[in-house]
């Protein structure tokens, strides 16, 4: 057989050999890539999977983040109290409808989100100064801190508060805001000051009675003996006047007496610069028309 034909043999089984290995090579790679979607595959549904389970995992906890924030905000909303709380930087975040309404006379939603400066016709300067004040106080103790304040409410009347503070703390301890709860003292100091009132009304009628049974004996006395006086100087026109303008005196000590034994009320009047006394003549001033008036109690 001639040479060439050798040759175009080999050449053609050559060929054969490597299409064949080539056609083995692209079969093993094509095989390799379809394993490697396979597990790409198998790899995108677990992760759908795992997302799936993720959200409804991420569900189910805002879910209970917003059940608990709407029994939150029941609960604050049900207390009789006023109460607010802020963050750090004073901006309002929330407050119970007792606090809107009743204090301040708006609706959370022209709270929240705003500072006590923005809003001046409601929460005075000097109000808002002073919580302020207090507020730098509670963070510097790290703990509760109470003060009280008078505040004007929506309904017009000047009130006695209590502001319990508390400070709101991160995970992590730092201080990221705070709350404040409000208790109305204002009938309870009113009560205070009534009591203190009649008990200073006490100790002024005790001393009083006390006065007027030491005095009315010597006054008698003394009334007596300036008319026996009298008689025996009528001889001089000047002792007389002088004996008259004594017993005058008398006379006035003795209505004094007689106020003081009519005290009902606690009224005083300024005594120097710094120092204030009972004012006997308001105190024991009669009702208009001779009607009796029942015992009053005012503040000095």
């Amino acid at each position: 057989m001639p040479s060439y034909v050798w040759l175009v043999f080999l050449i053609w089984t050559g060929l054969l050999v490597w299409c064949f290995v080539d056609r083995f090579r692209k079969g093993r790679r094509i095989a390799a890539l379809q394993q490697a979607i396979r597990e790409a595959k198998r790899t995108i549904h677990q992760l759908e999977d795992d997302h799936g389970l993720k959200e409804s995992g991420r569900q189910q906890t805002e879910e209970k983040l917003r059940s608990y924030l709407r029994l939150l905000d029941t609960l604050i909303n049900t207390m009789s109290n006023p109460v607010c709380f802020k963050d750090a930087s004073g901006f309002f975040q929330g407050c119970n409808q007792v606090f809107a309404k009743t204090v301040l006379g708006l609706t959370r939603d022209r709270i929240i989100g705003r500072r006590s400066q923005d809003l001046p016709d409601r929460i005075p300067p000097d109000l808002a100064a002073t919580y302020q004040r207090q507020e730098m106080v509670m963070f510097e103790k790290g703990g509760v801190h109470a003060f009280e304040a008078q505040v004007r409410c929506a309904d017009g009347i000047l009130r006695d508060f209590l502001f319990s503070l508390a400070p709101i703390k991160s995970p992590k301890g730092d201080a990221v805001g705070s709350v404040a709860v409000l208790s109305d003292l204002t009938e309870k100091n009113r009560a205070a000051r009534d009591r203190l009132t009649r008990e200073r009304l006490e100790g002024v009628l005790e001393t009083a009675g006390g006065v007027c049974h030491e005095f009315n004996q010597p006054l008698q006395a003394l009334s007596g003996f300036l008319e026996i006086l009298a008689v025996k100087v009528a001889f001089s026109d000047e002792a007389v006047s002088v004996v008259e303008k004594a017993l005058t005196q008398v006379n006035r000590m003795g209505t004094i007496t007689d106020k003081l034994q009519g005290i009902t009320r606690y009224e005083t009047m300024n005594y120097g610069k710094n120092a204030k006394i009972i004012d006997i003549h308001k105190s024991s001033r009669p009702a208009v028309g001779g009607i009796e008036r029942p015992a009053e109690f005012k503040d000095p």
